[in-house]
């Protein structure tokens, strides 16, 4: 069979690899035009035909991210088309527990969340997430590496025995996890240059086994997925916000309880990654004590929504390679219910390592503008610009990290 794999920047080449080793006659493409040298040259090493645009001939498969415009299959015939989920469905032979999310917001939040809880009900967790991939210690999660979520890295996870591997997932997964969840549709944006949404490529997550979406999108996935579960809300905020200081929330998980959230990080951005985490722990039947006692030890994701001192002043994190408007508006609207934004300077840091969609700054400063804050924007090259002496709060918006 003769295979054409498109993009090499999300994991092809080890689609590519999968389908050589099958005896096929594969031809991968770096339509991004990126992949380093020594990658390339592997490939070829393995007779694995190298191209920087897509040779005309004829093909039995393409296989594409499902981002990727059907334009850059150029003058190829294709006889079909199939995403990089549908091709590690195929191939993914990792048959250890796993649970997969995806979603528009809060999926590194679940997965450390999740993590934490099952590492702290005795389970041995490994955590493949969007800031990196190492198992969950006493310490918290150990990053031995530094790995992309899309799809094909789903068959690079490292051996060892653990009893549940939490995976986050950019677009779509491997439709074999134990457990699948889309933490949220929050915005169903454009994919493949438009032709496409994002909820075309996130419904590959979902599995014959159980599947977790937000309880007002039941409708709109189920047509996508009959077999889908709901989750509700479970977390209420029972005290008044303030930066810095503990939240007193009341937890529904067999039976309600109150108990106070750390003041470390702004918990009120975590409230429905909590709620969504909660579904997953009923289902894995962790125990009460235990899912109250992880939620108030919780320190929140480094870099996100992180509270910091620096010199006098107050800093709050957002490192995240899903900074978007959506995204800042909701921090915007977290601290503005804290009554923390007097004072305050919003710094955008416009990175972009490896993470393909690019933030609209310009949307983004009409949501720090309409809370009345300024905002300043960096050159992208590392260096923060001087801030002004009479700052008390500066709120940091980093976008990089591994997609």
């Amino acid at each position: 069979m003769r295979v054409l794999v498109l993009d090499m920047t999300h994991g092809g080449d080890l689609i590519a690899k999968r389908f050589s080793a099958e005896g096929d006659d594969v031809t991968c493409v770096d339509v991004y035009r990126n992949c380093p040298a020594d990658r390339r040259q592997d490939l070829a090493d393995l007779d694995i035909g190298v191209a920087e645009s897509t040779p005309v001939g004829r093909y039995d498969l393409a296989v594409m991210p499902a981002h990727c415009p059907r334009s850059f299959i150029g003058d190829a015939e294709v006889s079909e088309v199939i995403t990089f989920s549908q091709a590690v469905n195929r191939f993914i032979e990792d048959t250890r527990f796993r649970i997969e999310v995806t979603g528009v917001k809060g999926k590194t939040s679940v997965c450390y969340l999740v993590s934490k809880i099952l590492h702290d009900a005795g389970r041995s967790v490994l955590l493949h997430s969007s800031r990196g991939e190492g198992p969950w210690t006493d310490e918290g999660h150990r990053i031995d590496r530094k790995v992309s979520i899309a799809p094909p890295y789903l068959m690079t996870l490292p051996a060892g025995r653990f009893d549940v591997i939490v995976s986050e997932v950019s677009l779509g997964g491997s439709g074999k996890a134990d457990i699948a969840m889309v933490t949220n549709l929050a915005e169903d944006y454009g994919i493949a240059k438009n032709t496409l949404k994002a909820s075309d490529a996130k419904k590959d997550i979902f599995t014959d086994g159980i599947n977790i979406v937000p309880e007002d999108e039941l409708e709109f996935w189920i047509p996508k997925c009959l077999y889908v579960k709901g989750y509700r809300r479970r977390v209420r905020a029972l005290s008044e916000p303030r930066l810095g200081e503990g939240l007193r929330v009341s937890v529904d998980y067999d039976g309600v309880s109150e108990i106070v959230l750390d003041g470390s990080y702004v918990s009120t951005e975590y409230l429905q990654a909590m709620d969504a985490v909660l579904e997953i722990c009923s289902f894995m039947d962790i125990p009460r004590d235990i899912v109250l006692r992880s939620l108030e030890t919780f320190r929140g994701v480094p870099g996100r929504g992180e509270i910091l001192n620096e010199n006098g002043m107050t800093v709050v994190r957002e490192r995240n390679p899903g900074i978007s408007h959506l995204s800042v508006a909701r921090t915007m609207q977290c601290l503005h219910d804290m009554h923390a934004l007097d004072g305050a300077l919003v710094l955008l840091d416009p990175v972009s390592r490896k993470v393909c969609d690019k933030m609209d700054a310009d949307e983004i400063t009409r949501v720090v503008n309409g809370y009345g804050v300024p905002i300043m924007i960096t050159e992208g090259n590392g260096e923060r610009p001087g801030i002004p002496s009479d700052t008390k709060l500066l709120i940091e918006l980093i976008k990089e990290g591994y997609q």
